[in-house]
């Protein structure tokens, strides 16, 4: 069962499509996810995908067209029906779910080549609990794709914004609203997790590490390809990938 704290996104879906996915934030996750599965080289073709929360499946739907078999479940079902006609508009197949990731063992008792996970553990209300579920579902070999709500630029952001004591949770007021993640995470606490339940890291990536603490003027003088550039390739180095509003890690499961 999910947590009764846990954010369902049926009331957000439609706006989601036009204030996230559409804008160049949005444009320049999908950018960077693709790019880290491209740079990895990890293999697309006929590998079966759960996308474990994966809403709209912007990114699922890229898979899908490397030769993914994708299958997508999400607590929304708004979400769902986004996705499907996504899917359908590609003429692509997909198979969905309506379940909690907290419920994904028993809707899909199979492992798989790949599993999904994209700014989900942010919303829940006990995040690291979810880290085993995720393992679970991932064969020996296979991959697991995890981007998450950043806590270094998280407070990097608040203190640009001049909150000095640089607050460790959500802004109490878009918490409430529904418009902001509920926890941000540590990477560092994240990756150990991983490591303990028996993965690799094989890229950490910082995804918004320069565009969201670049001024918007700054941006529109230099235009959004060189911001695109710049971000891309400062999301791969020290430190400023700790900056990233979100993190990406790509693993391995070695046993």
């Amino acid at each position: 069962m999910t947590d009764t704290s846990d954010r369902n996104f049926d009331d957000l879906a439609t706006r989601f499509s036009r204030t996230i996915y559409a804008t160049p934030r949005g444009q320049l996750r999908l950018m960077a996810l693709q790019q880290d599965f491209q740079d990895l080289a990890v293999p697309l073709n006929a590998s079966q995908v759960l996308d474990i929360g994966g809403g709209q499946g912007q990114f699922s739907l890229w898979l899908a067209r490397q030769g993914g078999n994708i299958s997508l479940c999400d607590i929304s079902r708004e979400m769902l029906t986004l996705a499907e006609d996504q899917f359908a508009a590609a003429e692509l197949a997909i198979y969905t779910q309506q379940v909690p990731l907290q419920s994904v063992s028993e809707a899909f008792p199979d492992d798989f080549d790949i599993v999904v996970n994209h700014a989900v553990l942010e919303w829940l209300e006990k995040p690291m609990e979810a880290l085993p579920l995720l393992a679970a579902k991932v064969r020996p070999g296979g991959y697991l794709s995890l981007m998450f709500y950043n806590l270094h630029g998280h407070q990097w952001r608040q203190l640009m914004n001049g909150r000095t004591h640089a607050p460790a949770s959500a802004n109490p007021r878009l918490r409430k609203e529904g418009n902001a993640p509920q926890h941000p995470l540590d990477p560092d606490e994240i990756e150990q997790s991983l490591r303990d339940l028996g993965f690799e890291l094989l890229r950490w990536r910082g995804i918004r590490c320069i565009h969201d603490h670049m001024h918007q003027k700054i941006r529109d003088r230099i235009g959004q390809d060189a911001v695109n550039r710049a971000d891309l390739e400062a999301g791969l180095q020290e430190p400023y990938r700790r900056l990233g509003r979100y993190v990406h890690f790509l693993l391995r499961k070695s046993r």
